[in-house]
């Protein structure tokens, strides 16, 4: 077999380890979409939030409510025993009522404290459900995307499947020494070691062939390496 045979099957092969390079790039970022989640974790992230934040505002309320509790029970002992008939004495009285005063003024305060939380409770109820509600619509779409992704996988693995028959059958006649060639060009050109030549040039780099250089390439009796690129040229 000539060498110009060996180019023309290496082109050939050339266009099928492209073919295969492609399918397994995009094989690969299809298994990184089903590994990574990418939806569900942001929606995941956002519960998160929203349940911490509905916690703490539960046990803001839980203890501005104790607090509040505990301000009415004072208040309620010390209305007890300025009503009560028990106490004579006008400076004890009028303590007394000052107390009863300042405490009406602070649970009013701490009144309006515990509805601020419980207004607060209710956003934070709020913004919980619309977190639930994001994450079974994310869960949807992913199953959804992760249908389609599956499929798309099961269809690329197929044609990989194809190619690398193909591919096996075609790189059969290649010699040992012209396939090394390939291969190592192949990682050094980024997956390019064949360039075609036209209109007396390469089509990778776009170098002009001398008219030796020219003849060269159209033998069919060896591989001519373009000495700009340093890949095989391909004349067609």
């Amino acid at each position: 077999m000539t060498s110009m045979s060996q180019v023309i099957i290496l082109f050939r092969l050339q266009k099928i380890d492209t073919q295969r390079d492609q399918i397994a790039s995009r094989l690969a970022e299809i298994q990184n979409l089903l590994n990574s989640n990418q939806i569900i974790q942001h929606a995941q992230e956002i519960l998160a939030q929203a349940e911490q934040s509905l916690q703490t505002t539960h046990q803001s309320l839980k203890a501005i409510e104790d607090t509040v509790q505990t301000q009415r029970n004072k208040l309620e002992q010390n209305e007890g025993a300025l009503y009560g008939g028990k106490i004579h004495i006008p400076k004890e009285l009028q303590d007394l009522q000052n107390e009863v005063a300042s405490l009406k003024k602070h649970l009013s305060t701490l009144e309006d404290q515990q509805f601020e939380v419980m207004m607060a409770l209710e956003q934070s109820e709020a913004d919980h459900n619309s977190a639930l509600e994001l994450m079974h619509s994310a869960q949807a779409q992913f199953a959804q995307q992760k249908a389609s992704l599956l499929g798309e996988q099961m269809t690329l693995t197929k044609e990989l499947n194809r190619l690398d028959a193909e591919r096996q059958a075609t790189v059969a006649p290649v010699s040992p020494e012209n396939l090394k060639i390939y291969e190592h060009l192949r990682l050094q050109k980024h997956g390019v070691a064949i360039a075609s030549l036209s209109d007396d040039a390469c089509d990778a780099c776009g170098a002009t062939l001398t008219p030796a250089e020219k003849q060269i390439a159209r033998s069919p009796s060896q591989i001519f390496i373009c000495p700009s690129c340093g890949r095989i040229l391909y004349a067609g």
